[in-house]
């Protein structure tokens, strides 16, 4: 693999990533609707990013560029932590921390098990 496919695959894995730690800390600190706006807008932004990258097609028939169901646990566990955090007096500094934590550990585990789908893009 050369270094632009390489380059491709961390930004692709970093943005979702990212949006992921923002929704879990919007999520954690916020009310419906803004709670809700916001993983309505990670599922759109999940879904124009493999769209993107070229991660959904026919070429790929039916499996998303994604980790094994462990990237599912994962993010449960995250998105739990982030209502149960939500409504606490703590929530305004433990949202942005569990969102950073968010971050950093959904981008290692895809970094590290995430399908990406080589063959889709062109350098």
């Amino acid at each position: 693999m050369n270094s632009g496919t390489d380059s491709t695959v961390r930004n692709y894995w970093l943005a979702l990533s990212a949006l992921f730690g923002v929704t879990v800390s919007v999520v954690s600190m916020t009310d419906p609707p803004w709670s809700l706006i916001m993983v309505a807008a990670f599922i759109l932004f999940a879904v124009l990013q493999a769209i993107h990258y070229r991660q959904l097609g026919r070429e790929i028939q039916g499996r998303l560029a994604t980790a094994n169901p462990g990237v599912g646990v994962v993010a449960a566990v995250f998105g739990g932590a982030a209502v149960l955090i939500h409504g606490t007096p703590v929530a305004f500094w433990a949202g942005p921390v569990l969102g950073l934590v968010t971050f950093v550990s959904i981008y290692l585990f895809l970094h590290r098990y995430g399908r990406f789908h080589k063959g889709a893009i062109s350098n």
